[in-house]
């Protein structure tokens, strides 16, 4: 330890001595690693935002559907009960009818996505219900006409929040009808408006299926598709384990005609892409790394040149050729050392920079960072080896002779 600790202070003496030169040299690596550090960071975030993003939008359900080209076997009430009582954890299960048309208040009529579902609904989405209440089983069962909306769209049809009790006509197919507005949900996230932004727009109107189906005759006895409810943590499985129920009851094990998809699935495909994205702006960052150890490198090299005859004494008076070897490596290494701890400053001060003005979190792992490290040692130590082994088998009659 004794002799390590030489060639250390021995190393750190040269470096402070070419204080300028030694900046210079450390610029590439300072500049890698702080780069690696935001990107991860960066990475991190982004993949985190768009994580929570999603699930907002749509995170606790998945969909079932059949292939009516592949059997001519459909969903019944019968089945979603079941499914309900052979899945006791999950939220629910809903037919899901749809239509595109319109919406009308006393103020201004707008295109509207109207969805017909069961009460269990009220879990698809995390934007839960601020104002009034999600319509109830026993409303769905008797098919009152009654609706759910955004707050954003009550501010549009009516200029305001306070519109429980109000009416909006509802037109698809040639048909109106008539709801009751029971409740409002929270607004979407900035992940949906980003989606939506520059599509034309359109209200989202959530009414019982069977009002739906009796107001614009669909049919509420047969379904070619539903929704299961379910914590994010479970949901994939239980989508898996329905569409099993569903194969046996119907006889179609084998024949694909049924499938079935969870945005937890969604939300995984996402996250390997964002991680794919990360990893090839880290391998743009590990490029000026090698860069900067090449740098290194140079600047060892013209070091040794300029020490040959401070080599020669050395290996004269009995210097091994390990501790000459060891005292430039040393000097390699704790060179890049600095610059990855100053690297690793600057890049925890750029991500924290680019993360709020983005509004992303700041996700700074200690694993990143003594990695980061970590790395900037090995670089120096890979980049050193040469202008090393360079000094090391110096001979020394030749080394004093210049």
């Amino acid at each position: 330890m004794g002799k390590l600790g030489e060639y250390i202070k021995s190393a750190i003496k040269q470096i402070i001595g070419n204080g300028y030169r030694t900046a210079m040299t450390m610029l590439g690596i300072v500049i890698g690693i702080a780069a690696v550090i935001a990107v991860v960071s960066l990475g991190n975030g982004m993949s985190s935002f768009v994580q929570s993003q999603i699930n907002g939008i749509a995170g606790n359900y998945g969909s079932i559907s059949i292939d009516s080209s592949k059997t001519s076997e459909t969903f019944t009430q019968d089945d979603f009960e079941l499914i309900e009582s052979s899945l006791p954890d999950i939220k629910g299960v809903s037919p899901d009818l749809s239509a595109y048309g319109k919406v009308s208040s006393r103020k201004d009529t707008f295109n509207a996505q109207i969805e017909g579902v069961a009460a269990c609904y009220v879990h698809a989405m995390s934007n839960e219900i601020v104002k009034g209440s999600y319509f109830n089983k026993q409303q769905v069962e008797s098919g009152q006409k009654v609706c759910v909306m955004l707050v954003d769209d009550a501010r549009k049809l009516f200029g305001t929040e306070d519109v429980i009790g109000l009416e909006v006509d509802l037109s698809a197919w040639g048909l109106t009808s008539t709801y009751t507005i029971v409740g409002l949900r929270e607004s979407m996230n900035r992940m949906y408006e980003f989606l939506m932004e520059g599509q034309d727009y359109y209200a989202t109107i959530e009414i019982p299926y069977t009002a739906m189906g009796s107001d614009f005759y669909y049919d509420t006895e047969h379904f070619y598709s539903m929704m299961l409810f379910a914590d994010q943590d479970i949901l994939s499985d239980r989508v898996t384990e329905a569409k099993e129920i569903l194969m046996n009851v119907h006889g179609l094990r084998g024949t694909k005609a049924i499938s079935g998809y969870s945005l937890a699935d969604f939300s995984e495909e996402l996250d390997t892409i964002l991680g794919y994205a990360t990893k090839f702006l880290m391998l743009v960052s590990v490029i000026s790394l090698i860069v900067g150890g090449i740098g290194v490198m140079n600047i060892m090299l013209v070091s040794v040149t300029e020490r040959t005859r401070e080599i020669g004494i050395r290996k004269s008076i009995g210097a091994k050729t390990g501790a000459i070897m060891t005292q430039f490596l040393a000097e390699a290494a704790i060179l890049t050392l600095l610059g990855g701890i100053v690297g690793i400053i600057l890049g925890i001060i750029m991500a924290t920079i680019i993360c709020t003005l983005i509004g992303f979190d700041v996700i700074i792992t200690p694993s990143s960072v003594v990695g980061a490290a970590l790395f900037s040692v090995l670089i120096g130590l890979f980049f050193g080896l040469y202008p090393a082994r360079k000094a090391a088998k110096m001979k020394p009659i030749d080394a004093l002779r210049l």
